[in-house]
């Protein structure tokens, strides 16, 4: 049974007009407004923060001021390609890094409907590869939210194309794994879901994809060789659309014999790992171990 906490802030979602912001986006030609892509200011005197450039982008590393563990997390931020950080990701780094000690590096990557997904790769590749020859595989993590999570297991399918190595492990929180929208389960759960629209999110997908097929792994790595990928593990609720694929994609793990850390949570609405409820610690403690735990 889901908090007090989230039922209040599901009722506060219902009121609040989320839902069809992505289709308004498209509708004003306002994408970034609610966008906040500088860390919080009080940041600089709880953490360490550096800032520097690829592909004239910002990559901002986070780490603790006092000596933390020589993990670090690529994390790929969500918002369905087309908006940047919100203060909830900031939020969410500083949670991961008390709980591990770890250092996270976060691209201000770019975004639809100005850019596609090819220019995302393009700074993505770069940063990637640089982070394997510093740090090692066994201390690297791809993490990803919603569409960064979509992003991040994409971005593993295609340094294993390259034969570049691959990172201890992969975590997906409320991923966005097929741009298409075409499961038929997705129309099912969509009335219960405060916050996501399969119309804004068709329109999203197709403003990243570009001309390109949205079926293409790099879009929908649903469709990706998961064969010989670290493990991974998948964070999803029974509120977020999104759901569906995430079901589908444990089938498909599952009957591939490939190895996957599933936590489905009741009620939650999607991306309830960033918002601030009882059930956020939660997910947030069983990161933290996956982070700090070695490769299975």
């Amino acid at each position: 049974m889901s908090s007090l906490q989230s039922k209040i802030m599901t009722s506060i979602l219902k009121i609040s007009g989320i839902k069809n912001s992505i289709s308004k986006s498209f509708e004003s030609g306002r994408f970034h407004e609610g966008d906040m892509n500088e860390p919080p200011k009080f940041f600089s005197s709880k953490l360490s923060i550096t800032k520097t450039q690829v592909n004239q982008r910002n990559v901002f590393t986070i780490s603790p001021k006092t000596k933390g563990t020589n993990t670090k997390v690529l994390y790929l931020h969500g918002g369905a390609y087309i908006q940047g950080f919100a203060r909830i990701h900031w939020d969410f780094f500083k949670s991961l890094i008390k709980e591990t000690g770890c250092t996270v590096i976060a691209p201000d990557y770019p975004l639809a409907p100005e850019l596609t997904f090819k220019d995302s790769f393009e700074m993505l590749g770069p940063i990637y590869k640089e982070l394997i020859t510093s740090v090692g595989s066994d201390n690297l993590i791809l993490m990803g939210d919603s569409s960064g999570g979509g992003f991040a297991l994409a971005l593993a399918q295609l340094m294993k194309t390259e034969g570049i190595p691959l990172p201890k492990r992969i975590i997906l929180l409320s991923p966005w794994l097929d741009i298409t929208m075409e499961n038929p389960e997705l129309r099912i759960i969509e009335p219960s879901d405060p916050v996501l629209e399969i119309k804004g999110l068709i329109k999203a997908g197709k403003a990243y994809a570009g001309d390109e097929d949205p079926h293409l792994y790099l879009l929908s790595p649903i469709n990706g060789d998961l064969e010989g990928l670290p493990r991974i593990s998948l964070f999803t609720s029974t509120r977020d659309i999104l759901v569906a694929d995430a079901r589908k994609f444990k089938k498909i793990t599952e009957e591939k014999g490939i190895g996957i850390n599933y936590f489905e949570y009741e009620e939650m609405v999607h991306d309830w790992i960033l918002l601030y409820l009882p059930e956020s610690k939660q997910a947030i403690k069983q990161i933290a171990e996956l982070v700090l735990k070695d490769p299975e």
